[in-house]
């Protein structure tokens, strides 16, 4: 999983009016006058301000999946559950409402992964910290799901399977709460449930797997020296390419160049 950078804020006009709606559920009297807000204001998520301002920050691609549209059509999920959340056990208690119109709560996911995340967000400990509208109290939660906006997004990796598919697996070297909340946001979003995703993260996995052998191969092809650097340097930055921010699955292209690279290679394309 590649981690989301933010760069900027969303439209001001927007952020105002996001404000405005918030300080209006936080005056509510009661859940029924603020479901009537959330209610009347359903979708302001999606305005086209917000959402395409969130596209652009991770070139048009699923935050969780790095798939352009691959998944279906995109949404804008709120990370943590604005309406009501199920724990692991099925029961469900009240969502994060007060967080429904904070855009740094929001994610772009492919509509697929949306609708399997649904309302799932599970803690290792319980109470909630949602009890109190403190963001300082918020950071203390010890989350589970992964959020592709922070540095966890580095505990899922991938790896080739029996099938030719390229599927989602925890990162090597990983355990404890790290290896169960790879394994638990594999599982939560049905990172392999998906056929089609599986077999286009294969596709970037073999393409890297050809630029690495052009790479190795440049030694026995090249009839002269320069022509096995021209041929080498050419393969170096293929790959270069392929673990750009902003291409269709670049920790994939990162992940099998790290595991199936000979060490020069893997130095060259990251360090340079």
């Amino acid at each position: 999983m590649r981690k989301v950078v933010i760069t900027g804020t969303p439209p001001q006009d927007w952020i105002d009016k996001a404000n405005e709606l918030t300080a209006q559920l936080r005056k509510a009297p009661d859940s029924k006058a603020r479901n009537q807000i959330l209610a009347d204001n359903d979708g302001f998520w999606r305005d086209d301000r917000i959402r395409e301002w969130l596209l652009k920050q991770f070139a048009n691609k699923c935050w969780y999946t790095e798939a352009e549209e691959s998944v279906s059509s995109y949404h804008v999920d709120h990370f943590r559950p604005k309406g009501r959340i199920t724990n692991p056990d099925k029961s469900r208690e009240d969502g994060y409402w007060w967080l429904t119109f904070n855009w740094e709560n929001y994610v772009i996911a492919g509509q697929l992964i949306n609708t399997k995340k649904n309302d799932v967000f599970p803690l290792f400990d319980l109470p909630r910290a949602h009890v109190s509208w403190s963001a300082a109290q918020l950071d203390t939660e010890a989350i589970i799901l992964i959020d592709p906006k922070t540095d966890e997004a580095r505990l899922i990796s991938f790896e080739m399977d029996e099938e030719d598919c390229c599927t989602a697996v925890p990162a090597g070297g990983i355990d404890g709460d790290d290896l169960l909340k790879a394994e638990n946001t594999i599982e939560i979003l049905g990172l392999n449930r998906l056929s089609r995703l599986n077999s286009k993260r294969g596709k970037k996995w073999r393409d890297c797997k050809m630029a690495i052998a052009d790479f190795q191969g440049a030694a026995s092809t090249a009839e002269f020296r320069h022509q096995k650097k021209v041929l080498r340097a050419a393969a170096v930055s293929k790959l270069q390419n392929y673990i750009k921010y902003e291409s269709e699955f670049s920790s994939v292209a990162e992940a099998c160049i790290r595991k199936c690279a000979p060490e020069p290679l893997v130095a060259q394309v990251f360090n340079s």
